[in-house]
């Protein structure tokens, strides 16, 4: 009996260690990887890691047990099935879980320090946000020694602030939108820049890449999931190597 009374008592505490699990809905990988980066383990993601461009993604019949089974949703404000969500009240306005997302150390602490209060989870976030501070520090190392820092290049609106963080200087911001004629002109008389860099999820360098051919081009990720990365870390690293393999 008291064998019987020690089983149920076991699966009644799975049962609520269950149902108190945080359950968070991300809008896409790179904002998955910030709330995992905070300390949540029970994340799902809306847009498909393999997405070109994740934030297009719209919402499917498939979405709607992720969407009402999550205790909060975190998201950045330019996704497309969030504005869908929204315009359709599925769930109520207050799990909606606002953040910026960015590679930069200030933007990367403040938005996983932001998720880990929402979830009580501080101490997993504050080992996270010391290891990302390290990857960034090894990375402004990594640029000293390649001759970079301080140079001038030519950069994608969305890479512009990782670029920042690293001590390079662009000295022409390009995109999102593909680039104009009079655009193209003016840029490819930039001979200093040293470097082009571009957004794998919306590319539009091309053009420069033509007239430009004596500067390389690289095209550096934001949203885990493209070549093998998976975490805000490993899109650091990958970042960084594509910097150094464009020197070499």
């Amino acid at each position: 009996m008291r064998f019987v009374v020690s089983i149920i008592l076991t699966i009644l505490a799975l049962n609520v260690n269950a149902q108190n699990q945080l359950r968070v809905l991300a809008s896409s990988s790179w904002t998955a990887a910030y709330a995992r980066a905070a300390g949540i383990d029970n994340v799902v993601t809306l847009a498909p890691s393999t997405m070109l461009h994740p934030s297009e993604y719209e919402l499917s019949i498939f979405d709607m047990r992720k969407i009402t089974e999550a205790d909060f949703v975190v998201y950045a404000g330019y996704e497309r099935a969030i504005a869908q969500m929204k315009e359709m009240l599925i769930i109520d306005a207050e799990k909606y879980f606002k953040i910026e997302t960015g590679y930069t150390k200030e933007s990367v602490s403040k938005a996983i320090q932001k998720i880990a209060v929402r979830a009580n989870t501080t101490d997993s976030a504050a080992v996270s946000i010391r290891r990302i501070n390290e990857l960034f520090d090894n990375a402004d190392k990594e640029i000293e020694s390649l001759g970079l820092k301080g140079k001038p290049v030519i950069v994608h609106f969305f890479q512009e602030p990782f670029i920042r963080e690293l001590g390079m200087e662009p000295v022409a911001v390009i995109g999102p939108a593909p680039l104009e004629v009079y655009q193209i002109v003016d840029i490819a008389q930039m001979q200093e820049a040293v470097l082009i860099i571009d957004n794998i999820h919306n590319p539009i360098a091309q053009p420069l890449k033509e007239i430009m051919t004596g500067i390389a081009v690289v095209e550096l990720v934001n949203f885990p999931g493209r070549n093998g990365t998976t975490s805000l870390e490993s899109v650091i690293e990958y970042n960084l190597a594509q910097l150094k393999n464009a020197m070499e």
